[in-house]
């Protein structure tokens, strides 16, 4: 697919073209998106690596000159060095006994429900490690936002705000834009996009104690990466103090200015139309900043388009909650 400017193809657009003939594929997408905010706004691509995905990254730019007539100009060239993003392979195996099966009134929903239960274990595995993962510590995991923006110095120091909080209780604030060119989820060359369900037939299944029984096996595979090919598009407001943040508009006033740090953040961003521009924040920051603004301002609200469905905003970029965010983050020195 060619590269357009502003191009942002969610794991429901690429099951939509490339798993649409599959009845199996797209129900499994929408329970995917509906259960984290993250799968509704993420770009995705397949990667060009069995593993992963290896990108170009141009370290500096090209020489240029101011020339005379009859004076030539001799040749310069951009220096470019080469990132590998890596995927990782996140599993699950769900067994449930032949008879339960039987016994249910409706077999098919009740095989569905022990299904849904571990698509959405999956998912908020995976939210938590987009995140806070990091494949250094742990090799078979991808690594996630926080450890590749965990210090105020460094050549990502001006994507990172410090709002100042220096108690045991600290959370972030995320702005990222989604696209082709800035950042984006990865599954290996030539596997299919999004998370794998394999049921089996009936099958003989295996007790704790060594015993057999007939049942039936379903195995869940997700294959995924997560790529940052441009740092410029992703910004985070770190070190808030949550404890702090019901003194805001008291005469003790101690609290993170959620607002002011978040116009900081959007002059961040390198150009925030290239993409789709988000905003991530867990419960207890988003019920601050809602707090904070009815006090000061007015909540802005905007209509998304696709469902018709009214949501919060701060400069028309939507705001998603995360539960995956934690309140609990160390301070990013």
């Amino acid at each position: 697919m060619p590269y357009q400017l502003g191009n942002v193809m969610t794991l429901a657009d690429l099951a939509s073209r490339h798993g649409g003939t599959d009845n199996k594929v797209l129900p499994i997408v929408e329970m995917l998106s509906k259960m984290s905010p993250l799968l509704q706004d993420m770009s995705w691509q397949e990667g060009n690596l069995p593993t992963g995905h290896v990108f170009p990254v141009r370290a500096g730019l090209p020489g240029v000159h101011w020339r005379r007539i009859n004076q030539g100009v001799k040749p310069t060239k951009s220096t470019v060095t080469q990132v590998t993003e890596t995927c990782g392979m996140l599993e699950a195996v769900s067994e449930i006994d032949e008879m339960l099966v039987k016994l249910a009134s409706d077999p098919a929903q009740f095989r569905l429900t022990e299904s849904v239960s571990f698509l959405e274990s999956m998912t908020q595995e995976f939210e938590s490690v987009v995140w806070y993962g990091n494949g250094q510590i742990k090799p078979e995991m991808i690594t996630g936002f926080s450890p590749r923006f965990s210090m105020l110095t460094g050549p990502v120091k001006r994507q990172i705000i410090d709002a100042g909080g220096t108690g045991p209780n600290l959370a972030s604030i995320w702005l990222i834009v989604w696209n082709s060119m800035t950042t984006f989820g990865i599954y290996p060359k030539g596997t299919k996009q999004g998370l794998q369900h394999h049921p089996s037939q009936v099958i003989d299944l295996i007790d704790e104690n060594g015993g057999t029984f007939r049942g039936y096996r379903d195995r869940f595979q997700w294959n995924v990466g997560l790529c940052l090919r441009d740092p410029r598009y992703v910004v985070r407001i770190a070190n808030i103090d949550v404890d702090k943040l019901p003194t805001y508009g008291t005469a003790g006033d101690q609290a993170a200015n959620l607002m002011s740090l978040m116009n900081i953040a959007t002059n961040r961003i390198q150009n925030i139309g290239i993409g789709k521009a988000v905003w991530y924040m867990n419960r207890t920051l988003r019920e601050a900043w809602e707090n904070q603004m009815l006090k000061s301002y007015h909540i802005q609200h905007t209509k998304e388009t696709a469902t018709g469905k009214w949501e919060e905003a701060y400069k028309m970029i939507p705001i998603r909650v995360s539960d995956a965010l934690l309140d609990t983050e160390e301070k990013v020195v």
